[in-house]
């Protein structure tokens, strides 16, 4: 049987036109099956890939962040399960732009949009002064003033302004990133950059105020400014008396002090002026404050009212000089504080005429209350020791008589026995604060004589005159730069401290300011007084302390008192005896003779002399000085002061609220016990006599303007802090 071979059959040619249709339909049936297909089963697949590997590495990449989905709101209409289960919600914030120099020129550009009043208010500073340029922002700001730029002076510098997001510009200046030292060859380098860059401002343009970083401005000066628009330069002055008794532009040349280049405003058309300005300090040794005075001195006009503007750079520049009270130097406004006495609100604070560097720059601030620190600044895990300063009115009145003439020895007396008694209470506290721990909070330290680096007149700088006693910074008697502010290991543990305006100070939280204890120092002949064999009893917020107790008593007796965050001393000299360890007691010696500073100066070379803490008892001081009775020897040397006339030694005066209760049979003194009570009760309000009154300024302290001699002035400012300071009984 022969079966036949099936052969496969070949595929048919596509030849007609309506094949080929049917065959692309197929195609597209495939394809879309197979589409279908992926979007079906690869879509899990997918995203299980997308969120364990691609995700992640996108987080990292670009700093995202997963949160959760809000919770519903109870009148949303979401409920609970589907609140729960909603999906996550990714945020994605926009990069960090990496911190780049070169972005941050001085330019048109970005000066332009800064302008306010068509002006801008800059100043200058290296990375050591950031606390200082953060100070004068908010201080600007405060006044609100936001036209204004802060110049960097190096990187690191400008990477922190920027952080801090303030108006800054690069100018990489090459000098060095610490204190720049006044008189230092790093200062005059940074007075040279200095007028160069007021050259460079005024080549884009613009009407620029110069301010120096130690600057702090309580008001805005731009309107004062618009007062003066034919000005071409208006400058500050060293000047300490005002020829002016009002806000006017100051007399010239009877303001003929040195003007001062730490505030000044310079329109565009001072430019020639300020070109030459900077072609006289190619000479080395031209001082740039010399260089300024010369030029705008030359040939000048007198000041005309009613502006007081006059012409100076042979009549080719129209020069104001800035009243000395309100466009202030250290004197005039910390020392003298001249705005106060004319009834005036001052501009700015220029932290000149001090004596202990930058720290007591930044200490004057904050006496001031105009320094911008840190909210830890204003607490401490231990807290604080405060002085409730007894001080004999016979001390103060006798402070109160004026000095006449050349600064001679027989003047002396009555200052020192001033300071040396608010020096020994000081130093009692001290040894409180140490060994419990605790912050010092400085007393105000009321002075009748004035510093400075040459002979006093008058016990004042030469040319200034004001009411004595006064509260005198603290630099003036205290080295806060080379003692307070070191560090030093031979002395034991640091030792912070405050000024003596902190508790006034707003940012100080309630909490703290409220938690007070006071320490009452007992009289010998007094009983139940802790005697540091147990903690002492708390009564209404008091305790009771026998009086010179050392170091392991005191701190027992204290123990109960640990809580408290501010503890006040009164009859504060007996607080402190020594140290149990004969070695910490030393090393508290040394400490304490480093801390003091120089009266100066004495008509007779060499004309300071060192306050001392251990004057009222036989010691050596710093420079191995024996000392059976303290005098006042000159300088550094062994030579004691001829002429020197010790005080009639003082009874302790009677406290505030006895010095009333026996007043009550008279008239006057009842009227004027109500005044007392009054402005203890009330801080806003300053008593002036014969029922006037005067809002307080700024919160700024005032002086106590003693009563007494028929030479002084009538009474005017005086603050409730100073009253405490003037008539808290012991």
């Amino acid at each position: 049987m022969v079966l036949n071979r099936v052969e496969r059959a070949g595929p048919v040619p596509v030849t007609s036109r309506t094949d080929r249709l049917m065959a692309r339909i197929a195609l597209v049936i495939v394809a879309g099956g197979l589409l279908y297909g992926a979007y079906s089963l690869g879509g899990p697949v997918w995203w299980r890939v997308y969120a364990t590997v691609i995700h992640p590495y996108e987080d990292a990449l670009h700093n995202t962040t997963t949160t959760k989905a809000p919770a519903a709101k109870p009148d949303s209409g979401v409920t609970g399960k589907e609140a729960s289960t909603a999906a996550p919600v990714t945020v994605k914030p926009v990069p960090k732009k990496e911190f780049n120099p070169d972005d941050y020129p001085l330019t048109k550009e970005r000066v332009q949009p800064l302008l306010q009043g068509g002006l801008i208010m800059i100043t200058w500073a290296n990375h050591h002064y950031l606390d200082f340029a953060k100070s004068w922002v908010y201080n600007l700001k405060k006044c609100g003033v936001t036209g204004y730029m802060v110049g960097a002076m190096d990187d690191d510098m400008l990477r922190d302004l920027v952080e801090l997001n303030f108006n800054t510009w690069r100018m990489n200046t090459g000098i060095t990133k610490r204190d720049l030292g006044w008189g230092s060859q790093n200062f005059h380098l940074m007075g040279r950059f200095k007028i160069k860059l007021i050259r460079d401002v005024l080549n884009l343009d613009v009407t620029v105020v110069v301010s120096d970083i130690d600057t702090a401005w309580v008001k805005n000066p731009i309107p004062y400014f618009h007062r003066y628009p034919e000005a071409d330069i208006l400058t500050s002055t060293d000047q300490l008396g005002p020829t002016v008794k009002d806000d006017s532009l100051e007399r010239f040349p009877h303001a003929g002090s040195a003007f001062n280049i730490g505030i000044m405003l310079f329109r565009p058309t001072s430019k020639a002026f300020v070109d030459d300005w900077v072609k006289s300090l190619d000479d080395p040794k031209m001082w740039d404050q010399t260089a300024f005075n010369d030029l705008a001195r030359k040939g000048h006009s007198n000041s005309e009212p009613p502006k007081n503007l006059w012409k100076g750079y042979d009549g080719k520049l129209t020069v104001g000089v800035l009243p000395c009270a309100l466009f202030a130097s250290g004197h005039t406004f910390f020392v003298q504080r001249k705005y106060a006495e004319l009834g005036q609100e001052p501009y700015v604070a220029h932290a000149t005429f001090q004596y202990s560097g930058t720290p007591g720059k930044r200490h004057r601030f904050r006496e001031a209350l105009l320094f911008d620190d840190p909210p830890e600044y204003f607490d401490h895990p231990k807290g604080f020791v405060a002085i409730d300063m007894d001080i004999p009115k016979a001390l103060l009145d006798a402070a109160g008589k004026p000095i006449v003439g050349s600064m001679s020895a027989d003047k002396l007396g009555d200052h020192f026995a001033l300071v040396h008694h608010q020096l020994f209470r000081l130093r009692a506290a001290i040894g409180v604060a140490l060994v419990t721990g605790r912050v010092i909070v400085l007393p105000p330290i009321w002075c009748q004589l004035d510093k400075y680096w040459a002979p006093l007149q008058d016990g004042n700088i030469p040319g200034s005159h004001w009411k004595k006693p006064f509260i005198c910074p603290a630099d003036h008697v205290l080295d806060l730069e080379g003692g307070w502010h070191s560090i030093r290991p031979e002395w034991g543990a640091h030792l912070d401290y405050r000024e003596y305006s902190f508790f006034q100070n707003p940012r100080i939280s309630k909490a703290v300011n409220e938690s007070r204890i006071t320490v009452v120092i007992c009289k010998p002949e007094e009983s139940d007084c802790a005697k540091g064999d147990a903690p002492a009893p708390v009564k209404n917020g008091v305790v009771r302390l026998a009086p010179d107790l050392n170091s392991d008593l005191l701190a027992k007796a204290l123990e109960g008192v640990a809580g408290s965050k501010i503890i006040t001393l009164q009859n504060a000299l007996h607080a402190f005896k020594e140290f149990s360890n004969a070695e910490e007691q030393q090393r508290f010696e040394n400490r304490l003779k480093h801390y003091s500073s120089v009266f100066c100066c004495l008509e007779k070379n060499p004309g300071w002399i060192w306050y001392d803490f251990f004057a009222d008892r036989p010691h050596a001081d710093r420079f191995g000085r024996q000392f059976t009775k303290w005098l006042p020897k000159h300088g550094d040397s062994n030579n004691d002061v001829e002429g020197y006339k010790e005080p009639a030694p003082v009874s302790r005066r009677r406290g505030l609220l006895e010095a009333l209760a026996a007043a009550q049979d008279d008239v006057a003194a009842v009227d004027q016990q109500k005044q007392l009570r009054a402005a203890l009760r009330d801080p806003g309000v300053v008593v002036l006599g014969a029922g006037r009154e005067l809002p307080q300024h700024l919160g700024l302290p005032r002086r106590l303007q003693s009563e007494g001699a028929d030479m002084l002035q009538e009474v005017t400012f005086l603050q409730t802090m100073e009253m405490d300071a003037m008539f808290s009984g012991p």
